[in-house]
């Protein structure tokens, strides 16, 4: 009997061992969120844990990691399927085809359901009433490049379901999905999800996220999205966010000009590649945002696909919930004329810190992670889950001949 159930046992004692090791969010800065602020998880996401959680992690990786996970577990199979004794009489090849044919099944299929598989989210949960959760670059089907059913509206319920609070839509020069979203706004910001205008645009071949624009200052920029040079007299400049991924000495030397006036610059960029760059050059990013004095930020550059949030701001407004939408977003927006470098704090969820030659390890690290961030509930529903498929699943065959 122990024979038979020995990998079940095996990850039972390990999902036993592991729960509760790894914390599920953390402060960009590196220490720990303050006890006020918590990843709360839908009854639906903890029914489902397993799928959820390893959708998450998944939807987490930079490029380069997706393929060594995929890679990583491909290779493990296959050795499994060679190495088993029990199979050592069948043909191998036939066996290995299979197995391949099965694996690529499950990876493509896993990817989708990354992609566009409906799930519950996770979301930012905050007890302090005077932190407003903030997204600063978002878009809708305005953009060229976003999910064509990526309304303002989905775009709306997606910050809803993630603990969003407030978020800027900024299109591709385009200013469609801002202005949908605007009668849809609760009259004051703390009843509902409030969207906000803004626009990405260009700088001297350099992406620039501008808030506190909207459709009327569309005669300000050039056809490329660029401030143009004779608005700067204007009374209420841009908001200007450099965002990643870029080509860093680019970004550095367009933040030096005094046009379009960088204020602030993403460390954290939900995208595959703004993650990736993420990993490899945190310490640049770092640097030139300290030497130029610009506000860290996170952004899920959301275009309408996946389910999961890489990261929130977090910007102390006293009294933010009983004042109109756009008056949150101009405090909000006052801050980073200020310059204000604790203006913003930046909760991550965990992910796999890895490139270059630690990129092999993202498979085991990541399950690790994953594991280590259960809570006592999704401990019991992964035993559940796995038991119940070690069980189901012969008695299923055997009724099956």
């Amino acid at each position: 009997m122990i024979r038979r159930f020995r990998w079940p046992l095996v990850f039972t004692v390990i999902i036993l061992a592991l729960t509760g090791s790894t914390p599920s969010i953390a402060d960009s800065r590196g220490g720990s969120v303050p006890a006020t602020v918590h990843l709360h998880l839908p009854a639906g996401y903890v029914a489902t844990s397993p799928i959820s959680r390893t959708l998450d992690a998944i939807s987490l990786f930079s490029v380069t990691q997706t393929f060594w996970f995929f890679g990583v577990f491909t290779a493990c199979c296959l050795l499994t399927s060679i190495l088993l004794p029990r199979r050592a009489n069948r043909r191998k090849r036939i066996r290995v085809a299979k197995t391949v044919a099965v694996l690529v099944v499950i990876c493509i299929g896993t990817e989708l359901s990354v992609v566009v598989a409906p799930r519950p989210m996770a979301k930012l949960s905050v007890d302090d009433p005077d932190i407003v959760i903030v997204d600063f670059h978002s878009h809708t089907k305005a953009s060229h490049d976003a999910n064509r059913w990526f309304t303002a509206e989905r775009n709306r319920a997606w910050h809803a379901s993630g603990g969003f609070q407030l978020a800027y839509i900024t299109d591709h020069v385009k200013w469609g999905g801002a202005i949908a979203a605007q009668p849809n706004n609760p009259v004051r910001a703390g009843d509902g999800m409030s969207l906000l205008s803004g626009v990405e645009g260009h700088y001297r071949k350099v992406s620039t996220v501008m808030l506190a624009m909207s459709a009327p200052d569309s005669a300000r920029l050039t056809q490329w999205g660029e401030l143009k040079p004779d608005s700067a007299g204007n009374a209420r400049q841009p908001v200007t966010i450099g965002p990643i991924p870029a080509n860093l000495d680019s970004l550095a030397s367009a933040i030096a000009d005094t046009l379009p006036r960088f204020q602030g610059i993403e460390l954290v960029d939900a995208a595959p590649s703004g993650l990736g760059q993420l990993d490899r050059e945190e310490t640049r990013i770092r640097d030139i945002a300290s030497s130029a004095h610009l506000i860290l930020v996170s952004s899920s550059n959301n275009h309408g696909w996946g389910r999961t949030v890489a990261a929130w701001n977090l910007v102390r407004i006293p009294g933010w919930r009983r004042l109109a939408p756009d008056s949150v977003g101009r405090l909000i927006e006052e801050r980073f004329r200020q310059r204000d470098s604790g203006a913003v704090t930046i909760v991550e969820r965990t992910r796999p810190r890895v490139h270059g030659i630690e990129l092999p390890v993202t498979f085991p690290l990541s399950v690790l992670q994953v594991v280590g961030s259960l809570t006592l509930t999704e401990r019991a529903v992964w035993l559940v889950w796995l038991w119940g498929i070690v069980l189901i699943v012969p008695m299923a065959r055997r009724r099956l001949g």
